[in-house]
């Protein structure tokens, strides 16, 4: 899709500004990865509308481009973070069923001694 858009908007640039083929195209790379060198610049409307939608695909691209990748590296860390946190709230969550039973014993042991001090 990016490359049919480069190409017409090289092709567009190249009829629009009167320049060779080859010129355009190296204008059309320059403008849509954002470097713009500065050395060919359109001169028509119709050029720099062209140029205008250059700018807005391309740098839509890398942003997308970038995006994924950043994705990829996040979706990877939270993984491993979240393996990690499931394992931390198994142990506490055992830690805590552990707490609960000796609670019950000692509250157990607590009637006991209390029905053991009414008896005497």
């Amino acid at each position: 899709m990016s490359l049919v858009f480069l190409i017409i908007g090289a092709v567009a640039y190249s009829l629009s500004e009167h320049v060779s083929l080859g010129e355009s195209f190296w204008w059309a790379i320059a403008t849509a990865t954002t470097v713009g060198y500065g050395d060919i610049s359109p001169h028509t409307i119709v050029g720099k509308i062209v140029a205008l939608l250059l700018m807005i695909v391309g740098i839509g691209i890398i942003g997308m481009l970038t995006s994924s990748i950043t994705t990829y590296f996040v979706k990877s860390d939270s993984d491993e973070d979240q393996s990690s946190d499931n394992k931390k709230f198994e142990m506490i969550m055992s830690k805590l069923n552990e707490l609960e039973k000796q609670n019950k014993d000692l509250k157990s042991e607590i009637s006991a001694l209390k029905q053991n001090s009414t008896e005497d």
